[in-house]
């Protein structure tokens, strides 16, 4: 019984080109990966534009911000929490940290500075 469906099975591939076997394999692949995609909410954060105003609570640091990368790793407070935080300078300058759930001092790496509440 298995040699008569072997051999079933071999004269049906038999008419079937290696040409149209694989691309069709690869098709299938990609409607299953495209099928089984999560739908749900993703948590990718949206970056601040420059002069954007800033998100969170301020972490005071005891130094200028003068560009560039500057003290490091000041937002890492931010990484057990899912509370944004921005650097606030002496020179009442700030950068907004990378959004929650990320902790890099974002807004100072690419010198994006954030806008401070008027307190009037």
């Amino acid at each position: 019984m298995l040699h008569i469906v072997r051999m079933n099975l071999m004269s049906t591939l038999k008419g079937i080109s290696l040409a149209w076997l694989v691309p069709t394999g690869v098709l299938v692949f990609v409607i299953y990966q495209a099928l089984s995609m999560s739908t749900g909410p993703s948590r990718t954060p949206i970056y601040p534009d420059k002069g954007e105003r800033c998100k969170g609570e301020p972490i005071v640091v005891d130094y200028p911000y003068d560009g560039g990368l500057l003290k490091p790793h000041e937002c890492k407070i931010q990484c057990d929490t899912d509370q944004d935080h921005y650097i606030l300078y002496t020179n009442t300058m700030a950068t907004q940290c990378e959004p929650a759930p990320g902790c890099s001092d974002w807004g100072e790496d690419n010198d994006v500075m954030c806008k401070l509440e008027s307190r009037e």
